[in-house]
Order: structure tokens, then C-alpha cells, then sequence
């Protein structure tokens, strides 16, 4: 893999992406700042962004005049657009464990304040569960859901039926 600095003038946004990703501009160009620019902009042979919309519109609002870039001139068109939108919706796929995430952002010295993540203050670890458990007896139900959506609608209908039910990500 060949990373290329492009001028970010010649950069050409893929006028159809499918993704809305006016949220996370501001969160990738504090990252940007941090971090400096560590994953390249994925562009076509025409220079249109296959993968880094986001990195690309963050880069143009910090002013940035060249970004890191890999041209996929490897790729069939149709090869392109797949890989557009597989690129995108493999990160669907990925779910937390509160558990790591909650011991790592305790152990982290930087300032994580401009970044979005849950309040654990409130959440039981699944390590306590365990311990509840051992000292009472219970009946439970594992439900295995493909993505987080699928989970929150199998957790209304539980709890809509009227079972007391609570969502954990393993």
C-alpha cells in the first residue's frame, strides 16, 4: 500500500455516498488535532473518495491544504462502490464491552471530555452480575442478536411482554 500526500483541491467527494456524516466531523477533527492524521483518505482513480468522507470534510474545515491519501487504482468501478459501502457497514457490525471500555477510559491520561461516551457511574459490571448471581438463584433466557439494533427490538419485546430484562453486549 503506496500513501500519497494529494492536495485537497484535488479531492473529488463521491456525490452519492449513502452516509450522513455531519456528526462526526467535529469528534475526527479533535482526533485530527490530537493525533495528527493516521488513516489515509482512500481515493479512485478520478480522486473521488472511496473511503474517508468524513477525514476528508474534517481536513477541509481545519484548514489542512494536503491529506495522506491510497489510491484504490486496483479496483473495477463496481469493485469501488462495493467496497464504499462494505468499508462503512463493517463498522456496524462492532459492539462495545462496557467492561474493557470502562477500564480503559479509567486508565487513560488524556482529556476524553470532547468525545461522546457513556456515563458508567450507573452501570453495574458485568463482574457484579456475576457475584449477584451466585448468592441467589436465577432463571434467564441468552437471546443472540446479529447488530444492536436487532437487540434493542428483541429487548422491547421482552420487556414489553413483561419480562424484566436488561441488555449486555459480550
Amino acid at each position: 500500500m503506496k500513501v500519497t500526500e494529494k492536495c485537497i483541491t484535488e479531492i473529488k467527494e463521491y456525490e452519492n455516498n449513502p452516509r450522513n456524516n455531519a456528526d462526526a466531523i467535529e469528534p475526527v477533527m479533535r482526533s485530527i488535532e490530537s493525533f495528527g492524521f493516521k488513516q489515509p483518505i482512500v481515493v479512485d482513480k478520478n480522486n473521488t473518495i472511496v473511503c474517508g468522507h468524513t477525514r476528508y470534510q474534517a481536513a477541509i474545515k481545519l484548514g489542512l491544504e494536503t491529506v495522506p491519501c491510497v489510491v484504490a487504482d486496483d479496483l473495477t468501478d463496481d469493485e469501488v462502490r462495493a467496497y464504499r459501502i462494505i468499508d462503512n457497514k463493517s463498522g456496524e457490525y462492532a459492539l462495545w464491552n462496557d467492561d474493557l471500555l470502562k477500564t480503559e477510559l479509567a486508565n487513560i491520561d488524556f482529556d476524553m471530555s470532547g468525545y461522546e461516551f457513556p456515563d458508567f457511574s450507573d452501570i453495574p459490571s458485568i463482574a457484579d452480575d456475576i457475584k449477584e448471581m451466585q448468592y441467589r438463584e436465577k432463571w434467564g433466557v441468552v437471546v443472540d442478536c446479529k447488530d444492536e439494533a436487532e437487540q434493542r427490538n428483541a429487548f422491547e419485546c421482552v420487556t414489553t411482554a413483561g419480562y424484566s430484562a436488561r441488555i449486555v453486549s459480550i
